[in-house]
Formats: C-alpha cells, structure tokens, sequence
C-alpha cells in the first residue's frame, strides 16, 4: 500500500506525516480575489448567459468542472510543497547495533541465516552502508550479553549465549556521547532472554529523544519448530515415589501431531512416550517415572526431532531432583476403634518403608492405644504436650474424634502446624469428624477445604456402600491417585473398586480448593458430590476425604489387588512431599547456564519453626571439579515483615556441572544445624527457545522510543525514514509537490469529464 501511495503522490505516507503543507508562489489575496472574479465571471457569461440550451443541472455540471479544472491549474500553478526537516549531511551520528547471539546462526531469512543476511546487509560496499554514509557518521556495535564496538561485518559470528537488548541500547548511547547522536538503529531478531526490564531504557531513551528504529530478521510465518518450553518438576522427593513431571510443549509451523519426549536420568534412557500436541500453541503434557535410586540426579526431557525443524537446539530441558531417603513421621490422632484405622495401618506395614505413623486411638475416656511410640511418655496424653512435639513431624491425620476433645489452644497448634510449620493435614471422615464433630468455627474449620455449616441437627448420611468414586480431570494426573505404574491401567483400577460410604455430605468447597476425587451416586448417576478436595493453607497443604470405609478397598478385593494400599501409601507422602526442614537451603532455580548470578536461600528455625534471625550461617559451595568457596549469608529484613526467614547469598558459578551446597548454622559457637542441596550448570540454548521473529518487542522498541520499525527486507526504506528526522543538527527543506502523478491524473480526469458531458448534450 506504500508503495502505491508513493508512486500516486511521490512520497511515502510517513513524509507526509512529518511535514507540513505550503505554496512556494503565494500571490496575495488581492489578486486571489480578482481572478476568483475574473473567473466566476467567465463562467456565468460561458454557461448561464449565453445560448447554450441546457437544463440547469448540466450546467451545473459542466460550469462546475470548469471550475474545478481552473483552481486545480491555478494552485499548481502557485507550487504546493511540503516542508519537512531533514539532517544535514554528515552532521549527525547514529549507532548501528547488530545482534550477535546465537539465534542468528538459524537458517530462515531467504536462504541464508541471520548472521549472514546481517553481514551482507552491513558490507561497506552495500547499498545499506553506503546510503547511511551519505547522510551520517556511522558508529556500529554488535551486541549479545554484551555489547562492544564492530569495525567490520565479518566480525559477527553469533555465538553469543544470550541477547541483552536493554543494556545494548544504553551502552551504545554511551560510548557516542559527545556526538550528535540522532537515532539508533537495532538489527535483531528480537530475542530477549534476560530478566533486565527494557522499559526503564526505552522511557529513558524516549527522554533524550533518541528515536530507535528497529530491523528484524528471521521468519515470522513459516518458522517451523517443537519446542520444550519447561519442565516443572519436584526438586526433593522420597525414594520409591513417582516423579510427575508437567512439560510445556509449543508447536510452530505445524498442524496438530504426535510428539514423542524421551526422559533420561543422568545420561541413561528412563522412559519414552507419545503425546498428540495441538499445533500452534503451547500445551501442557504430564509424564510419571519412579527415579532408580536416591542421590541427586538429573533429568532430561527430549522432544524427538520433527521433519522440516528449523532448530532443535529448544528440543531439551534439564531439571535436578534430590531423591532422599528420609523417613518422615506422621501424627494420626483417632477417635475410636474402626476397620479404617486398622486397615490404613496394615496397609501402610506392607509396602511402605519411609513414611512412619505414629498414632494414638482412644480406646475409652483417658485411655490411649499408642502405636510407633519411641517411649512411655510420647503421646501418653493423646496428643503432643508442646508445639515442639508436634512440630517434629512432618504430617497430621485427624480421624473421627470430636472437637472438644481438643483444648483450644491444641486446636491452634494444628493450625500452626501447617501455617506456620509448613506440614500437612488431612481430615478423615467418622461420625465425630467435620460438622458432626463441631469443628465449625475453629482453627481446624479454617484449615478444611470444604465450609463447614455448625448445623444444629445432624447432617446427613449416606446408606453404606452408596457412593462409587470417580476421578477429577485434576485427579487423574493427581499423585495420590496413581494406583498403576501407567494412568491407563490406574483408571481402570479406580472403575473398579467398591463403592464407600459417606458419613456426612459437605458439597460447598473453598474458593482456593481442589476436588481430586469425586463421588458418584450408585443409584442416581447423575448425582455427584465432592470425595477428596486439598488446599494449600499458609507454608503447608490440606486435605480432606469423606469416607470413612476405604477398607472396602482391601476386603471387597481379591487379595492380589494392591490399590487400598497404593492409595494410602501415596497419600501420605503426598501429605509430607513439601514440609520443609527446620533448616534448609535451596537456589532459587535448579538450573542454571554458565555465568548466571545464582541466589541461594536459607531458613534457620529453631523447634518452635520461629526464625533466628542472628545466627552465623555459611554456605560452603562444592564445585564440579571438587574445589569448594565458603560464603556468608545474611539475613534479609523484609521492608513491611520481620517475620520472614530467609538468609541470602549470591554466587556467581565459573564452571559446568553440579554443584552441591552445605548451610551450617551457628550460634554462640553451637551448631545449629546443618542443610544441603545442590544446582546445575549447563549449557541451556536460550538464544533458541521461542526462536522466531519477536515482531512485537521489535515494534514496540520502535513505538515507545519515535522510530519505526522494518523487515530486514525493507532496510532501504530504513534510510529514507533517518533522512528526515527532526533534531539540532537538521534543516527545513520544501518538497515540491506540483509534479506528483495525481495533479496530472486529476487534471486529466477533470478534462474529460468535462468533454464526456459535452459530446452527452451534443455541444462537442
């Protein structure tokens, strides 16, 4: 359309923005209105006073035209122009910064790559070079992480490992102050993958008046490319549980298809599977594995080349996970005597060699079945004397026991428990749980995933046996609910267990809860209610489970069929896979590529999980090569809390590989303790991910700053657009606009519409 533009009125629309209208021959309106006179004149003797036998409308008409042919001519003849500024040639500087990362290896820009289209572009002998020597003093840059004077194309190799876009423009308007700097051109493909906000340099930009016009390279439309966008997995589980990992899969340039993603642990094949991705978008997909042994080992996660691929550079994400083999303990507090209780603990005795239960039933008024017990003393009360008791396990199973069992400042603890503790808790269903239990309005109704009511009449029951439980879109990717090693198999397992009994129906859930579980009604199938829903609750998560015959699960099973105790020994190391250590340290991310800041965050509690804010913590930081760096880390005190723990230290790694890090905490020259954990270093190709064209940050670059942008095609166009900036060191010119094509056409056009009406009326 431009172009069109421009061959009718001989400038492009952008000149005409830029410039104002003018008459180069302006008579004065003397002689203006003499010869409107004179012409008016002419026109009434010509069409109205004469012999001339028309109607009035074909007079109209005609004497209208001629009207219009005379001004036409009599403005051409006063010289319209455009007055525009335009620089003075060789007075101004403007800085080229060309990309250099590794992006612009990638073969999509008419044949050739990036790099080289660039390098062609800015050859001194080119049409690019040579049009901005005409007009300016040129200062050329090439620029990854960082950025550094270029004196000749050849010197752009693209092997920069990532594109720093905001400090390129800062240090390209610094190292040319003293000139007269009058815009900067950036030649990219847009990539940015560094956490630097450009906002701050734009704004700052946009205050000097040093517009930025932007040149892309590489393809917008037919990049083709599968991408591994991210992997979230856990970074510490327990021995012989399953990872679930959540990938982020992108296709582009390409219809819906089959992708397969191979899994590796350190270097050795773990499991391949197939997913159907959506083309052109990205798409979550789930994979499950149970890691070979403990340690600290890492993984890959591999999108098996696709035909056509422009890059498989982004095929791959790396992740750490510590596999430990700790043994937590949880606390099961029960009401009375029941198959659930006894079940759930045979169940857990058979296969589960971690998680330790420790639980207290009471078998009569003051009396207490203690199993799992170190001593005499623990638990001799039914519950824990002091909040350090109970903080020293990582998890909580309140059975059917009523409130009031309960002081209220136990019932605080509980809810300290998680908030504060970061522990787990799950609520099992009885006849003195929940609303039939009372626990309406207190810390334990807070931390429940459902609303409780406090009704005052009993709540409703289920007849035994009345509800089938049927899996969630969220659980059936759910760890709990892995009742098979492939979740085909564990959902024909779930089809095929008993139904249960719910003791009291609560269908109203929290806003920020999650139904894992659902019951099925066995008489009316259109008839659902919640079964299983968590919550995340302060530092720790919730749960809740509304039956309380699970144990039909075992009984009403042949004896081979494991899930009973699957489902249990899996929901209780999900109660305690994130409770965290008194002490701990972790690195923000598990991986990172070589030479990223690496911020490492330490908690320090003491039993009562409150922060020692002025303790000596170090962290001793074991490289790859076995060479170690000791390092403080000091707390942090937040601006608006004081409450939050969280030691600090940032280290820069020099070498690949894995790096293990120790925290020891000290205190009047006692150890406090001691945590470790580890990151890797590698090679992350971020200059490939989300490789095609960034149209839109190369636009906005140009929009926020006054330039405009191009396609690397368009640079030419690039050059017109400089000519005519406006600054200190420009001029005001006239642009002649008498001779452009459309003058000729109108008067053409007026012409022979006048004589068209005239041969009509058979005067011609």
């Amino acid at each position: 359309m431009d172009n069109l533009i421009q061959f009718f009125f001989k400038y492009k629309p952008s000149i005409f923005a830029k410039g104002q209208l003018g008459l180069a021959a302006r008579p004065s309106w003397l002689i203006l209105l003499l010869l409107a006179l004179a012409g008016g004149g002419l026109i009434y003797y010509l069409y109205f006073r004469g012999a001339l036998k028309l109607d009035s409308w074909p007079r109209i008409g005609l004497a209208a035209l001629r009207v219009a042919l005379i001004a036409v001519l009599a403005l051409l003849l006063m010289r319209p122009s455009l007055v525009v500024s335009s620089v003075i040639p060789k007075a101004n500087y403007v800085a080229v910064l060309s990309d250099d990362s590794r992006s612009m290896q990638l073969n999509d820009e008419n044949g050739t790559t990036r790099n080289q289209a660039v390098k062609n572009l800015l050859q001194s002998n080119g049409q690019f070079s040579k049009g901005l020597d005409e007009k300016f003093k040129t200062n050329y840059f090439k620029f990854a992480s960082d950025t550094t004077k270029l004196t000749d194309a050849n010197q752009l190799t693209a092997e920069g490992g990532s594109t720093d876009i905001a400090v390129a423009l800062q240090q390209a308007v610094k190292d040319s102050s003293g000139n007269a700097l009058a815009a900067l051109v950036l030649i990219s493909d847009g990539g940015m993958n560094t956490p630097r906000d450009i906002g701050a340099a734009l704004r700052e930009l946009r205050a000097k008046n040093l517009p930025v016009f932007t040149l892309g390279t590489g393809s917008t439309e037919k990049f083709k490319d599968a991408e591994m966008v991210r992997v979230n997995t856990p970074r510490r589980i327990l021995t012989g549980s399953a990872v679930i990992a959540d990938a982020l899969v992108r296709l582009s340039g390409y219809e819906s298809g089959k992708v397969t993603i191979q899994v590796t642990e350190d270097g050795h094949a773990l499991k391949t599977e197939a997913f159907d991705i959506k083309g052109g978008e990205a798409q979550t997909v789930t994979l499950e594995f149970i890691p070979s042994s403990p340690g600290t080992h890492k993984y890959n996660f591999n999108i098996a080349p696709l035909e056509g691929e422009h890059t498989t550079e982004d095929n791959a994400q790396e992740t750490l996970i510590e596999i430990t083999n700790e043994q937590p303990k949880v606390l099961y507090i029960e009401g009375e005597p029941r198959w659930e209780y006894g079940k759930m603990r045979f169940s857990l005795s058979k296969n589960e060699k971690n998680v330790i239960v420790v639980s207290a039933l009471r078998s009569a008024d003051g009396k207490f079945y203690r199993q799992g017990v170190e001593s005499g003393e623990q638990l001799e009360k039914g519950f824990p004397l002091t909040i350090e008791e109970l903080f020293s396990y990582q998890g909580f199973v309140l059975g059917s026991i009523e409130a009031n069992f309960f002081s209220f400042e136990q019932l605080r603890m509980i809810e300290q428990f998680v908030a504060r503790r970061g522990g787990g808790f799950l609520a099992l269903a009885g006849s003195r749980a929940f609303d039939a239990g009372k626990y309406a309005n207190t810390p334990i109704g807070d931390l429940l995933p459902f609303i409780l009511d406090d009704r005052v009449d009993g709540p409703e029951v289920s007849e035994p046996g009345a509800w089938k439980p049927v899996l969630t879109s969220r659980g059936a990717k759910h760890a709990i609910t892995r009742l098979a090693d492939n979740r085909e198999q564990s959902a024909k397992e779930w089809e095929g267990l008993p139904p249960v009994t719910i003791p009291e129906y609560l269908t109203a859930t929290k806003p920020g809860a999650t139904v894992v579980l659902e019951a099925r009604n066995t008489q009316d199938k259109s008839r659902t209610i919640p079964l299983l829903a968590e919550q995340r609750y302060g530092r720790g998560r919730t749960m809740a489970l509304l039956t309380n015959d699970t144990w039909r699960w075992r009984m009403q099973l042949e004896s081979k069929n494991t899930s009973h105790e699957n489902f249990w020994r899996q929901a209780l190391r999900y109660l305690v896979s994130t409770t965290p250590n008194p002490i701990e340290v972790l690195s923000e991310r598990d991986v990172y590529a070589a030479n990223d800041p690496v911020r490492l965050r330490g908690e320090v509690n003491d039993k009562k999980f409150e922060a020692i804010k002025d303790a000596g913590v170090t962290a001793r930081i074991t490289k790859p090569s076995g060479q170690f760096v000791e390092m403080p880390m000091t707390f942090n005190f937040p601006a608006e809390s004081a409450d939050v723990n969280d030691y600090q230290a940032e280290y820069k790694p020099d070498e690949q590989g894995l790096y293990k890090v120790e925290l020891t905490a000290k205190k009047g020259g006692a150890v406090l303790g001691t945590a470790a954990s580890s990151f890797l270093v590698t090679e992350l190709n971020r200059e490939f991910h989300d490789a095609a064209q960034n149209v839109e940050l190369l636009k906005r670059i140009a929009a926020e700053t006054g330039g405009k942008y191009f396609p690397l095609s368009k640079a030419s166009d690039l050059i017109e657009e400089l000519t005519y900036l406006e600054g200190k060191n420009s001029e005001r010119i006239s642009l002649d606009l008498w001779d452009m094509p459309i003058n000729f056409l109108l008067l053409l056009g007026l012409a022979s519409a006048e004589w068209f009406l005239r041969k009509r009326k058979g005067l011609a």
